[in-house]
């Protein structure tokens, strides 16, 4: 680092400690949703979320105590695909600013993508920079520190969750550690998988073990971790006792923690030398802190909402609490603001940790952490290796999760569609890329195992082509149609690879550059929509009329055993229409596409008081599990809604849908979309406010979902509220569809009168919408580009009944 006089670092830290110049949007409304604590963590469930994409911190300031970073990577992989912990930097710091009484505040400020720590005097700023993988903690203070900083080890534990479907021969006989290597003025750690993955034993089960030497195995020799420096500073003297440990004393300090996964069988010294040479790479801190800002600022300019409740007197509004307070409900009155800072926080956590290799993971991404839970009711730890505290509560481990290393889909696009109207495409490349990858391997599976053409995709298909994760076995049983069939959770849950060709369609539709549309539709979006496609067309017999006859079949996981379930349908019939309404393809494959469409049975219906709405299938038996089957023709596959113009249709099924049991308002669920799809704002809002109240007693973040029947974090409960906040705002007709509807851009189709909203959203072919409500009435709105308005059909606003 070139030397700098005092003055430049006193101008640089004044900058780095000032709000930023830039939209007024993003200063001004964006910072409104800060997650803001008024006092230190109490222990290690009380963490707060920063991420660069790739690499992640959960930062907390212990009372008394020190500052900890439990740090995390994207693609920090086990041997059979776990994302675990990359280990914990732990910072102290003499006198003690987090001393109890003395005055702290922490904010999770959004605006610049980073966790500003104002204690006793003493500023700290913490930020994983947007453009390189490392993560700084600058500290500044008007009198001398002490301050140390060294890894914070624990003892890892078995290296895969329980609730992985492993063969325990595949499993290491000694659990991988940390290994600490010692370097001048320098803290180098690194966890190794070594010469351990579960691939082969997956596609030798599969009996497809002639792929191992086609595919690169994404998990033997796995090496990742960390090393921090401390970054020399005027008047500022650095100490490195040899013993792990760095330490200095002066009045500032930039600690930087880089990151680095790599596969090496040599981890000493090919990966330490590799994040050596990085670290040299990283610039001065005033410049890579610029850079990050202009980041963050072109991301929050991109897109937002930002809502508020009228009806309320003006000291209610927009009050939002940083604590979860270890309640079940947040307590705002406000429902509006605290759905939108739900949806800008769930959009900033999704910018932290989808810019790596590994889609993020419905159970916690990057984000997992420990948390507090209740002692069983025998007094026992309520999962193995929870640590007890001294108020007989007990902290899980920093490795757990739930659910493990699956990636569910029925979880995992619900991260993923708020992400093209919030502008964010760039965040969708890795998810695309985990399914068209495994596309040959897929295509091999299902020819070994049902001996014909096409490519199956189920609930559960990992980073090594698998679908192993399921209760019953690792391939579909073999039923012929007619027979006995008891059914299982994921037997014939085939609804997957339907839904990916929807959301690869969907990525063409948003984008704007006629090069990348070109691109992604001849090597992703054609490959992958004719395997799946096939794999229907070849595995399904035709009923007396000609009709493709799905059976065994069954309605996503709630009904087991079925015949022609809605969502197959409306996925097959949805998929066609969009493909060869696109003119993509050969003309071998519009041919084909067009024959198999005339083939698709009608989505089924059945009559309640006289009247139709949807059914869940033409047959269908065995209720399992909680979702709502008959409204997929709604969402993800349009066939029905406002937009369509059968929003009554819609309305009538939401009102009569066969599983009563269904989840409501939480993880999964998501008859939210479906209200806004019918047009409805009061079902809409209601439901949206109530899903963000939950929160959760395990951790202090109140922006993590609880737990059940995820794993806390529960990312998919933001996403599906995302999803609707957004279609309460903008909706749009399809081509192919209704002529009233084709192209039509409808603003406000479900939105109260009673909440003031500003927003910028994204529509099809690179296009915007803004618009603005205020005081119950439509202020302003606009679209680019500007030969679109003619499309624009704006929706009067719901107005509440008088009470």
């Amino acid at each position: 680092m070139s030397a700098w006089s005092t003055q430049s670092y006193l101008r640089a830290f004044a900058f780095l400690f000032a709000t930023m110049a830039g939209a007024a949007f993003a200063q001004h409304d964006m910072a409104r949703y800060n997650v803001i604590w008024n006092s230190p963590s109490k222990d290690a469930s009380e963490t707060m979320p920063i991420g660069n994409g790739d690499m992640g911190a959960n930062v907390y300031a212990i009372e008394d105590g020190d500052l900890f970073l439990l740090l995390s990577k994207n693609d920090a992989l086990t041997f059979c695909g776990d994302v675990i912990k990359t280990g914990r930097a732990k910072i102290s710091l003499f006198p003690n600013p987090f001393a109890k009484g003395k005055p702290f505040r922490q904010t999770l400020d959004l605006v610049t993508g980073s966790i500003l720590i104002e204690a006793d005097g003493v500023t700290i700023r913490i930020w994983a920079d947007a453009n390189s993988n490392v993560c700084h903690v600058e500290i500044q203070a008007p009198w001398d520190l002490m301050v140390t900083v060294k890894p914070d080890l624990w003892k890892r534990i078995i290296p895969y969750s329980s609730q992985n479907r492993v063969n325990p021969k595949t499993v290491p006989p000694e659990i991988p550690q940390d290994i600490l290597i010692d370097r001048p003025s320098k803290l180098l750690w690194f966890y190794t998988v070594g010469d351990q993955s579960i691939l082969p034993m997956d596609l030798k089960e599969y009996e497809v073990e002639q792929l191992t030497e086609q595919f690169p195995d994404p998990f033997r020799f796995n090496t990742f971790g960390h090393l921090i420096e401390i970054q020399p500073t005027p008047g500022t003297s650095l100490t490195h006792d040899g013993g792990y440990v760095l330490g200095g004393n002066g009045k500032r300090f930039d600690i930087r923690i880089h990151a680095l996964k790599m596969q090496t069988p040599t981890p000493d010294p090919e990966w330490s030398n590799a994040i050596e040479n990085q670290a040299r790479m990283v610039g001065n801190t005033p410049t890579t802190w610029k850079a990050h800002c202009a980041w963050w600022k072109e991301f929050w300019e991109r897109s937002w909402i930002a809502a508020s409740d009228t009806s309320l007197p003006s000291e209610d509004r927009e009050r939002l609490m940083g604590d979860s307070e270890n309640a079940l409900k947040r307590q705002e009155k406000d429902g509006a603001a605290r759905v939108s800072q739900s949806y800008n926080v769930f959009r900033f956590l999704m910018a932290c940790q989808s810019r790596g290799t590994v889609q993020t993971k419905f159970n916690g991404g990057i984000f997992t952490q420990q948390l507090k839970l209740p002692a069983s009711k025998d007094g026992k730890p309520p999962r193995p290796y929870a640590e007890p505290l001294k108020d007989g509560t007990f902290l899980t481990n920093e490795d757990d999760r739930l659910w493990g290393r699956r990636f569910t889909f029925q979880n995992q696009r619900l991260l993923y569609w708020p992400l093209y109207m919030s502008g964010d495409e760039e965040l969708l490349d890795v998810f695309m890329e985990h399914y068209t990858r495994l596309l040959p391997m897929r295509k091999a599976i299902t020819q070994k195992w049902f001996g014909h053409e096409g490519a199956y995709y189920r609930e559960n298909v990992g980073l090594s082509g698998d679908d192993r994760d399921h209760d019953n076995a690792i391939r579909p049983p073999k039923t012929k149609p007619g027979e006995k069939y008891n059914g299982h959770w994921h037997d014939y849950y085939f609804t997957c690879g339907l839904e990916t060709i929807a959301m690869m369609i969907e990525f063409v539709r948003y984008t704007e550059n006629a090069d990348v549309k070109k691109e992604f539709t001849e090597k992703k979006l054609l490959p992958f929509a004719r395997e799946v496609l096939l794999f229907f067309d070849k595995h399904y017999a035709r009923d007396e009329k000609g009709k493709l006859r799905l059976d065994p079949a069954q309605v996503l996981e709630s009904y087991w055993v079925a015949v022609n379930p809605a969502p197959d349908i409306a996925g097959l019939r949805f998929c066609l229409q969009e493909l060869l309404a696109m003119k993509v393809g050969t003309p071998v494959d519009q041919a084909t596409w067009a024959s198999l469409l005339k083939q698709i049975p009608d989505v089924p219906m059945r009559e309640v008081d006289g009247k139709q709405v949807i059914a869940p299938a033409e047959q269908f038996a065995t209720q399992r599990n909680s979702e709502v089957g008959e409204l997929y023709p709604v969402f993800p596959f349009s066939l029905f809604g406002l937009a369509q113009g059968s929003q009554d249709l819609v309305d009538r099924t939401l009102r009569n849908y066969t599983n009563k049991g269904a989840l409501r308002n939480v993880c999964w669920a998501q008859q939210e979309i479906h209200w806004a799809l019918a047009g409805n704002a009061e079902e809409t809002s209601k439901n949206l406010v109530e899903r963000f109240r939950i929160t959760t007693p395990m951790c202090r973040f109140p922006l993590f979902g609880r737990e059940g029947p995820d794993s806390c974090p529960d990312f998919d409960h933001f996403g599906s509220g995302s999803i609707a906040f957004q279609r309460m705002l903008v909706q749009e007709g399809r081509e192919w569809q209704t002529p009233e509807a084709a192209g039509k851009i409808y603003l406000f189709p479900a939105w109260p009168a009673h909440w003031d909203v500003d927003f910028k959203l994204h529509i099809s072919n690179g296009g915007t919408v803004t618009g603005r409500v205020k005081n119950g009435k439509i202020e302003q709105w606009d679209v680019t580009p500007a030969s679109r308005k003619k499309d624009v059909v704006l929706q009067p606003l719901w107005q509440r009944p008088s009470q």
